[in-house]
């Protein structure tokens, strides 16, 4: 985790949600290739506390990152989730996220195979 935090380039940010000096979020905007062709793209990753789920955590944090994305040159964001994920994608689809897609059996779970929903927003500058 240490490597991941400090390899960061300035473009990529992170942002944490506290509650009462708790981190009880996060957010976060990685590479989603090293191809010069897709330096416009980034990839999301999202993490609310099972506790703070459905608080407006993750809205705040979606749109804090998605300005920190548009500032640093950042076109479109895409994200994967998994398809049973449905608390996640309302709040994906609330902020304007699409489906584009589903990989079958591309991640796994306790040794089972499970499907991955691929999901995009352009973001408006």
């Amino acid at each position: 985790m240490t490597n991941w935090f400090s390899d960061r380039t300035e473009k990529y940010k992170i942002l944490v949600a506290e509650v009462d000096h708790c981190v009880v979020g996060w957010v976060s905007l990685n590479p989603y290739s090293h191809r010069s062709a897709y330096q416009g793209v980034a990839d999301l990753s999202i993490y609310i506390d099972r506790n703070h789920r459905g608080k407006g955590i993750g809205k705040v944090l979606l749109s804090g990152i998605e300005k920190e994305a548009i500032q640093s040159g950042i076109h479109k964001i895409v994200l994967f989730t998994f398809p049973f994920n449905q608390l996640g994608q309302g709040l994906y689809t609330s902020m304007g996220y699409r489906e584009v897609g589903v990989f079958k059996e591309q991640g796994k779970i306790d040794g089972h195979y499970v499907d991955v929903m691929v999901m995009e927003k352009i973001l408006a500058k």
